[in-house]
């Protein structure tokens, strides 16, 4: 079998982790708050988290280093369907399944332990010790019905670079509740690559499934034997062609739902 394109998965870590001990120690200064722990930000954003553990999601945003990746597609829990561009290379993976595109067209089986844009796009919602941490309300804005609330790690420093700080927009129902988290932006640590990444995505529900790779229609409705493959490989490239044969099987392997590839 053609060895598939992968995707290879680092170690990602937010970078608040390294804010930890100074945040949480400024936090033990601060007089405790009259309000509910369900109306701080802290425990609004760990409430859109829980609620975007399950569903399908939409991404859309930015990884950025060197360059910048655009990645867009669906996020369900540990199942994804990811697009990075300008590439154009597309992974799904649904359960132990996956697959790779690497030129728009042509699927692979891939393998479901290669995660990089999965990782990407989900550790920036992934409820973790940055919930533990101090958040402030930077501002808010109404969409929609909805409203936006953006919020910022809380620090000592106030010459820290805004940047250099996760900050999320979690969208409220009319009640106040947190729905989900509508914006992210922040900085991501990559222990594979020994660098800094800084991530912006867009969150929103979605009524799309993840599902395996569409097949195609077959070239014709006619069997062809292996001479007429051997004429029209060109052609017939990276299509689906019906075999005429007297088969033996030898080996199968299945690579989809309902789809075997078939050594005779």
């Amino acid at each position: 079998m053609k060895k598939s394109p992968s995707f290879s998965a680092p170690w990602l870590l937010p970078v608040v982790f390294l804010l930890a001990s100074a945040s949480v120690g400024f936090a033990k200064t601060q007089k405790k708050s009259t309000a509910s722990n369900q109306e701080t930000p802290s425990a609004l954003l760990l409430a859109a988290m829980k609620n975007m553990t399950t569903g399908v999601w939409s991404v859309n945003g930015t990884v950025s280093l060197e360059k910048t990746i655009k990645l867009h597609g669906l996020l369900s829990g540990e199942d994804y369907d990811l697009t990075m561009e300008p590439r154009g290379m597309r992974g799904i993976a649904i359960k132990n399944k996956a697959w790779v595109c690497s030129d728009r067209e042509t699927w692979h089986a891939g393998s479901p332990d290669d995660r990089l844009p999965y990782d990407w796009t989900h550790t920036p919602i992934m409820a973790g010790r940055v919930v533990e941490l101090p958040f402030e309300k930077v501002g808010a804005e109404p969409r929609d019905g909805q409203t936006w609330l953006h919020i910022r790690l809380k620090v000592p420093d106030k010459k820290i670079d805004p940047k250099a700080l996760p900050q999320y927009w979690v969208v409220l129902d009319s009640q106040g509740q947190a729905q989900y988290i509508g914006h992210v932006e922040m900085p991501v640590i990559s222990q594979a690559a020994n660098s800094v990444l800084y991530c912006s995505f867009d969150y929103a529900p979605s009524k799309e499934k993840i599902a395996p790779p569409p097949l195609g229609a077959p070239v014709d409705d006619k069997a062809h034997g292996f001479n007429d493959i051997e004429q029209h490989k060109f052609e017939w490239k990276g299509k689906i062609v019906r075999v005429e044969v007297t088969p033996k099987l030898l080996q199968s392997e299945q690579i989809g739902e309902f789809t075997y590839r078939a050594f005779l």
